[in-house]
């Protein structure tokens, strides 16, 4: 009799694997469920809540008023601004090989006071090192555009 009853229970689990699960077994919850959302009581609003107004709608002018005319202003002329000139430096060519030897010429230069020759300097290291031919620190890039400035000062100071 056990065989019988073993078999009966191989075959009621055999057809209970086979059967679909029933829904209400698997119900899944919906955890946003609870979540208050205002969306949801546009179509049946609270009777709780105020009634809203229909927007009124803006009374349409048929009659356009007349348009002031325009007057045409002239434009004031603007005063420029008047800067100094710089003074002509001859374009030099130097073949330093390294950003040192173009700040010891050009102190060798200031020393003398030479300062065309110091501005001509300074101009061409400035020009080799934009071009990319010439590399050079923040710093000593700095130092040359400061020399530049300060010779062309005392250029116009000498003249």
């Amino acid at each position: 009799m056990k065989p019988i009853i073993l078999a009966g229970v191989v075959f009621a689990m055999a057809i209970g694997l086979q059967t679909p699960a029933m829904p209400a077994n698997f119900k899944i919850d919906n955890p946003a469920a609870n979540i208050y959302n205002p969306a949801t009581n546009m179509d049946n609003p609270s009777p709780i809540s105020p009634p809203t107004q229909a927007i009124p709608k803006p009374e349409v002018i048929k009659e356009i008023p007349e348009a002031i005319p325009v007057v045409q202003i002239k434009e004031q002329p603007r005063p420029q601004p008047q800067t100094p000139l710089k003074p002509a430096i001859p374009k030099k060519n130097y073949n330093f090989k390294t950003v040192g030897a173009y700040v010891n010429a050009a102190k060798k230069a200031f020393i003398q006071d030479d300062y065309r020759e110091f501005i001509s300097i300074t101009e061409n290291a400035l020009g080799r090192i934009d071009a990319g031919t010439l590399k050079a620190s923040k710093k000593t890039r700095q130092k040359l555009t400061n020399y530049r400035t300060y010779g062309y000062g005392l250029l116009q100071q000498a003249e």
